[in-house]
């Protein structure tokens, strides 16, 4: 069969296309992480979602939430690719792991004296 090759959608594409189903005006930070969308909105969205054949699933938090699930947990960060995101908020966030960072290595230096 010739032709053009079939291709798949890039995680950005995906991740970008959810965003605009969910609402762009209403999402402060969207990435991946497999078959897994990451949104962080106020607005309430589906949980889940087909993007060209593919069933993708939705994990939404509040934005508040989230910076509050990020002191327990970084790693709700950390595993996705993040590819949308609202400047002021991303900040917030990079600042709050940068702060969590400093002081995890702080307590590791008092913990080897």
């Amino acid at each position: 069969m010739k032709g053009r090759p079939v291709e798949l959608l890039s995680d950005k594409e995906i991740v970008l296309q959810v965003v605009d189903y969910v609402g762009k005006w209403d999402v402060m930070l969207a990435g991946i992480k497999g078959n897994e969308v990451l949104i962080v909105s106020k607005k309430e969205c589906p949980t889940e979602v087909t993007i060209d054949g593919n069933r993708l699933m939705i994990r939404r938090y509040d934005p508040e939430n989230y910076v509050s699930l990020l002191y327990e947990n970084d790693n709700v960060f950390r595993d996705y690719k993040i590819f949308y995101f609202v400047k002021v908020y991303m900040r917030k966030i990079l600042d709050l792991l940068a702060s969590l960072e400093a002081y995890r290595l702080s307590m590791d230096f008092k913990t080897s004296e």
